[in-house]
């Protein structure tokens, strides 16, 4: 469901529609309790009333706080796996000098794993959370290139070596990255924070306030400010899949920096 409405639904929509469908039920409810309960009842239990909600909301203020940072967290180490991966590709790029030989073979599989990256393992992380089968095989093509290379003095063991370790950088890299383009809360997660957020709200409609117009507001945005939280977290949760996501920018940087000196 999480990947579903990432992927099909733009991400201001998505928003609005938490936002709307959260307030709307608690403004329900609001209007469920005052109809059914008296106001002076309300008002005799509001010392009780508020003592239970300043617990309990906050509880379920240090459990979005942790949640939220999680992601981000999350959400900038993919970022940061992207940029490796790309910054390899350069270095890589400008290491093949060394290797007059293979220097354009090199250069052309470099080239070419860097615009599948963009055009197949972008698309498949965003859709499917998997990598791709045709980035994977350009990869495989840059080792073969690698294990091509004749090594016939220090000075070019020394180049080869420090190389090899590049590329398996690169490839570590873009392990992680891929990985990261799954990693999702797990469901009983998402519940804990669904009915956090309804108590929450719920305790905040039991309160005897004699003038509704305020109460609706203060419900309200109570509401809101939860909505707005758990849309952030679920538009950081896969860090490569909807309108808030890890671009590959990074990466078409990497190519357009290959025709410089």
């Amino acid at each position: 469901m999480e990947r579903f409405l990432l992927v099909h639904v733009p991400g201001i929509l998505l928003g609005f529609l938490i936002v709307g469908v959260v307030v709307a039920a608690s403004l329900a409810g609001l209007f469920l309790v005052r109809r059914r309960v008296a106001l002076a009842t309300l008002e005799q239990h509001n010392d009780v009333a508020g003592f239970i909600i300043a617990v309990i909301g906050g509880l379920y203020a240090v459990l979005l706080a942790f949640v939220v940072i999680s992601v981000w967290d999350q959400f900038e180490a993919a970022r940061a796996d992207a940029s490796r991966e790309a910054d390899l590709v350069g270095l890589l790029y400008a290491d093949a000098i060394f290797f007059p030989g293979h220097a354009v073979s090199i250069r052309t599989d470099l080239r070419a794993y860097a615009q599948s990256v963009i055009d197949d393992d972008w698309k498949e992380m965003s859709s499917h959370q998997s990598d791709s089968s045709r980035t994977d095989r350009q990869l495989r093509v840059l080792l073969e290139d690698f294990r091509a290379i004749p090594v016939e003095t220090t000075e070019e063991g020394a180049f080869y070596t420090e190389s090899v370790k590049q590329l398996y950088g690169l490839a570590d890299s873009r392990r992680l990255r891929v990985d990261a383009s799954g990693n999702e809360l797990p469901i009983i997660l998402w519940t804990v924070l669904a009915v956090g957020g309804v108590i929450t709200v719920g305790f905040s409609c039991f309160f005897g306030i004699s003038h509704f117009g305020a109460h609706v507001l203060m419900v309200a945005a109570l509401a809101t400010m939860i909505a707005l939280t758990l849309f952030v977290i679920l538009s950081l949760d896969l860090p490569f899949t909807g309108d808030l996501q890890v671009t590959s920018d990074a990466m078409q940087q990497a190519i357009r920096e290959f025709s410089h000196p």
